[in-house]
């Protein structure tokens, strides 16, 4: 026992998982792969056996099925992984041993996987709470692997858990950690939510339901939002509330409808970047006006601080009436709105204002 022990530690200590899994096949003189909870395989001896992912995964730890002996690996209480070698028998209980082995380098990497994910969080954090320029948190996103000059998108998760047990979701990114890369997507815990930023590339609907069913499987009332697609580190603000707005719909998976502000403001408890939501909601009108050398915002906000008047709001805007009447129908169709309701109108009453801080009117000044 001591020689294959020996054997195992060394090729642990020297290659890690890899190697690791080789050693176990030279000791059992068996076939041996590991696999992650997806059935993914993280390493495998030969590299090009065959193996039923589904019945390792369904089986019991210690079972027998389809001639391997599987093993279940837990790092601190969590099963993380599945171990298989087609041996009928632990030789001298070597093969708890290489359990053991794969658990304490499995361990290693998700140290460094939650190091690193801390330091995301840390990003995270100082561009939701407004701490950094976005120079700065560009170079920080860039650095912990967004590229946010691409059109990327926040995905916020909850269901109804014990606190802490968010970071009780499956691993993400063994096998990437395995070969010296990190995590395909950036994901954090905040608060009682979960956070990922994906590029709008990578599927991201596909990705809301994967988490959507690992949170469904730990708790209730599981939902996830879907923000907008955005660019630059500015974007991760609007994401979050335009994500977060969306939870709000109920369980399953839900996109941002037309986001309330003055709902948003009441609900939360952080720093809102307004202007940056202000710009998403009235994005049609913004670039309609671009386009076409328009005036509809200009308009639309002279309109609501008429308190939707036709006669004042003519009267300041100096134009007849038929033509505000078909600058709102305009107005309406872009932003896909009924101008009668009290909520959508205060919506984008704030909006306007948080534009009209900014200066954005001043001398024609609307971007």
């Amino acid at each position: 026992m001591d020689d294959a022990l020996n054997q195992l530690v060394f090729a642990t200590r020297s290659g890690g998982l890899s190697h690791l899994i080789q050693a176990i096949r030279t000791v059992f003189h068996a076939d041996a792969g590991l696999f992650d909870l997806s059935g993914s395989t993280l390493a495998a001896s030969p590299s090009r056996s065959i193996w039923d992912a589904d019945a390792i995964l369904d089986a019991r730890d210690g079972d027998r099925v389809a001639g391997c002996t599987v093993r279940a690996v837990a790092v601190e209480g969590e099963q993380v992984a599945r171990l298989a070698v087609r041996t009928a028998q632990d030789g001298a209980g070597i093969l708890e041993a290489a359990v053991d082995l794969v658990a304490i380098e499995l361990a290693r990497l998700h140290a460094a996987q939650l190091g690193w994910r801390e330091l995301v969080a840390g990003v995270i954090d100082d561009i939701l709470d407004c701490r950094v320029s976005e120079e700065d948190a560009v170079a920080r996103l860039r650095a912990a692997g967004l590229d946010v000059s691409r059109p990327y998108r926040m995905l916020v998760g909850w269901a109804e858990l014990p606190a802490g047990a968010q970071r009780s979701l499956p691993w993400g990114g063994i096998y990437a950690l395995m070969n010296g890369q990190r995590e395909p997507f950036l994901r954090v815990v905040r608060g009682d939510r979960v956070l990922m930023l994906v590029l709008d590339e990578d599927l991201p609907d596909r990705i809301a339901e994967t988490l959507l069913r690992q949170l469904s499987r730990l708790g209730a009332g599981a939902r996830v939002g879907v923000s907008l697609p955005h660019r630059g580190a500015s974007g991760v603000r609007a994401g979050f509330f335009e994500a977060s707005s969306a939870l709000e719909e109920g369980d399953g998976v839900h996109h941002p409808r037309r986001l309330d502000l003055a709902r948003l403001l009441v609900m939360t408890n952080a720093v809102v970047p307004l202007g940056e939501l202000a710009r998403e909601l009235l994005r049609p009108l913004l670039d309609y006006d671009a386009a076409h050398g328009g005036t509809l915002l200009e308009t639309f906000k002279v309109y609501l601080e008429a308190d939707r008047d036709i006669v004042r709001a003519t009267e300041r805007l100096f134009i007849h009436r038929n033509t505000l009447r078909y600058r709102l129908r305009q107005i309406m169709n872009l932003l896909d709105v009924d101008l009668n309701s009290v909520s959508t109108t205060t919506s984008f009453w704030l909006a306007l204002q948080a534009l009209a801080d900014e200066g954005a009117f001043d001398e024609g000044n609307v971007q």
